[in-house]
Parts: structure tokens; sequence; C-alpha cells
């Protein structure tokens, strides 16, 4: 698992999974250094062993969106979604997708939630 909630006196407290922290962090250098396949691969290794891992999906989703596979992309940033629904950057992100492949105007609707989410308004 990616997080461990513990609820003590009303709060609730989240602690990262080091291992999972640690891979992200590969993934990511990955990512910036160009190396795609790397990155999938190991954004891939993150959900499999956590499939509710938000990071993980979007950035999965951001690396397929930089090698043109925007279908896959589209359907990485919609599992994100379900696992949380209020995530600015994820819909954000997806709309710029979904404009790539033409659907506009969703990938407008898209956008404007993600920057609603941002913002605070929803």
């Amino acid at each position: 698992m990616t997080t461990k909630a513990i609820v003590s006196n009303e709060r609730t407290i989240t602690k990262l999974d080091p291992n999972i922290v640690c891979s992200l962090r590969d993934a990511d250098n990955c990512k910036m250094a160009g190396d795609y396949q790397l990155a999938l691969n190991r954004y891939n290794k993150v959900i499999d062993e956590d499939p509710a891992n938000v990071l993980a999906l979007q950035s999965k989703a951001d690396v397929l969106d930089l090698m043109g596979n925007y279908i896959e992309a589209i359907r990485c940033y919609d599992t994100a979604l379900e696992c949380d629904p209020y995530n600015a950057e994820t819909w954000y992100n997806r709309g710029m997708t979904l404009r790539k492949t033409g659907r506009h105007e969703e990938g407008f609707d898209s956008i404007r939630k993600g920057i609603s989410l941002a913002m605070g308004e929803i």
C-alpha cells in the first residue's frame, strides 16, 4: 500500500510507504531523462503493488501522452479520476490530452474542471 491512514483525535495521519515513494522518484527521474519506456515500467510496477495510486496513474498517463499514445493516456487519467475525482492536475492534463485527439469541447470541460478544483470552487 502507498498510504496508511491512522485516525487519532479526529485527525487523519497518512504514512507513505518509503519503497513506493522511492519507486515513484526513480520513475520520475526516468521520465525527466526522456527514458519513457523505463519510466512506464516503473510506474506499472507501483500500480501493480497499489492499483489506486493516483500519482503513479497520473504520471503514467503523462508519459503515455508524451509518447503520443493519447487514447491509453486518457484511459489512465480516467482510472486515476475514479480513485480521486477531486485531483485538479489530473482533470487538467486529461483535458489537454483530449484536445490532442480532437475532442476539443470535452477537453475544455476537463480543463475547466481542473482549474475550478485548483481554485477551490468545487
